[in-house]
């Protein structure tokens, strides 16, 4: 697979789930949360990162379109194996929209459907990786 028809094929399916495209990354906004889904060329050798990111509207002022890095939680979807990079030499298209369509099930749509609270309750070792403006904000420890 090529990196053209790898950008397709995440926009397409992200696209499904309601994302808009802006910049380099996708974006869903919700009253009170914008996510964000972000691909990461490695430097290294042919595949990428998907990285995906939540950020609070009543945490920051007037951010319209944050970047991954500005965030208050981040991370990575895992590839078929459970590691967080998607190597395009041995990547199937169907192999890809299926694992980015139970990554965005597993980690985004929860928070589509319930809020950021779901995200950790459904993931309480992910808190350890939440700003701390983010844990004051939801009460966790």
């Amino acid at each position: 697979m090529d990196n053209t028809e790898f950008k397709k094929i995440v926009q397409e399916t992200t696209s499904k789930y309601g994302f808009k495209y802006f910049k380099k990354n996708y974006y869903y906004e919700l009253d009170n949360v914008i996510i964000v889904i972000n691909l990461q060329k490695s430097n290294y050798d042919n595949s990428y990162y998907i990285n995906y990111g939540f950020c609070v509207k009543d945490i920051h002022d007037n951010l319209q379109y944050p970047k991954c890095y500005e965030c208050d939680i981040t991370s990575r979807f895992v590839d078929t194996e459970n590691k967080g990079e998607y190597q395009l030499d041995t990547l199937n298209p169907v192999e890809l929209v299926m694992n980015l369509e139970k990554n965005i099930n597993s980690f985004i749509v929860p928070v589509i459907n319930e809020g950021i609270k779901k995200f950790f309750e459904l993931f309480p070792q992910y808190s350890c990786m939440a700003t701390l403006s983010l844990k004051k904000y939801l009460g966790i420890d």
